[in-house]
């Protein structure tokens, strides 16, 4: 792995300030590590820095970013850039694309007369949303893509800039179906693609529910556009994978954890979901 002052020259590129935060294959990332990331992001912003651009992994770059959105808060949303970028060849590959990336990463955190579009991803000379980048190829360095969406997310509700890690992602469909935990504040069950369960799920989603525990369903493709309904006693990931829908329940249960307030939240959340 390269230094952080190694990548800027080999992309011949000049920051203000260049931190070396942890040396660490994304896939290796622990959610105590994504939010010592956040928290370099936020600190950098509190500084002073106006745009801050974060290289990372590619394997779990779109969930760093996302939950670096969720916790920016709305006024250093206003104030800053916050872009995400990497690479998908090795730096020592006569053709790596890290290069061209951090410079096309670097253009666009300086145009700060765009600031309010929340924390992005900007990789072969796009840009995406945290809420909407995925990565879709492994072998392409064009690795990622958000379909037709908007290159920012919309406003998100507030958060104290803390979560709630004891939310559990549980799969459940035809070829897994994993336990629910019973110690948890709030559950993600990814189910199939249109995030129906089971029904042998049904008495535990509802003693969850009866409990004041949250539970998200969540699939793995675009789902149709859905809001929270009292009598469903579920909510609903709408367009976050499940991942995405992890982490912004532990967002909401950060700030709250009494199930009407998380139930609000969510439904703030998804006023901004775009098919």
């Amino acid at each position: 792995m390269l230094s952080g002052d190694e990548l800027t020259t080999n992309a011949n590129v000049t920051f203000d300030s260049v931190t070396d935060l942890l040396a660490i294959p994304s896939w290796d990332l622990s959610i105590t590590d994504v939010l010592t990331i956040v928290a370099a992001v936020l600190a950098a912003i509190d500084a002073g820095h106006q745009s801050v651009i974060v290289t990372h992994g590619t394997d779990t770059m779109e969930e760093s970013a996302w939950l670096t959105d969720l916790l920016l808060g709305a006024e250093r949303r206003a104030t800053s850039r916050v872009i995400f970028t990497g690479a998908m060849r090795f730096s020592d590959d006569d053709d790596s694309d890290g290069p061209a990336n951090l410079k096309y990463a670097l253009n666009q955190a300086m145009q700060t007369q765009h600031s309010n579009q929340g924390a992005q991803i900007a990789f072969a000379g796009k840009l995406h949303a945290a809420r909407w980048a995925g990565k879709i190829d492994a072998s392409s360095l064009d690795a990622f893509a958000s379909g037709s969406r908007p290159a920012s997310s919309g406003p998100l509700p507030p958060t104290n800039g803390t979560i709630d890690v004891n939310v559990a992602l549980v799969t459940a469909n035809s070829v897994v179906r994993q336990a629910i935990p019973e110690d948890v504040h709030g559950v993600v069950i990814q189910g199939t693609g249109a995030a129906h369960v089971p029904s042998t799920y049904f008495e535990q989603i509802e003693q969850l529910w009866e409990r004041g525990v949250p539970v998200v369903l969540a699939t793995r493709t675009r789902d149709i556009a859905r809001t929270f309904d009292a009598i469903d006693r579920v909510l609903w990931a709408g367009d976050l994978t499940p991942e995405k829908a992890t982490l912004a329940l532990m967002a909401a249960l950060g700030s709250s954890r009494q199930l009407p307030a998380v139930c609000n939240w969510w439904s703030n959340l998804m006023s901004q979901s775009i098919r």
